[in-house]
């Protein structure tokens, strides 16, 4: 899977089940997050604009259990 593979996934995400499911299968594909990640999917913007059209954000959010 290439950067531009990834960015494209990323981008297709229409729910946050689909962005988090995008995110196992580039974390199974790397290993991990790709070391161009925060770059290229968090720094770009693409993150928050891709969660912004599910109605979320970017940020992290810490929640009580």
């Amino acid at each position: 899977m290439t950067q531009d593979e990834v960015v494209n996934l990323m981008k297709g995400s229409k729910t946050e089940k689909e962005w988090n499911e995008n995110c196992d299968k580039v974390k199974a594909e790397f290993g991990g997050y790709p070391n161009f990640w925060r770059e290229a999917i968090v720094l770009s913007g693409i993150a928050q604009e891709t969660a912004e059209k599910f109605g979320s954000d970017a940020e992290i959010h810490i929640v009580a259990l």
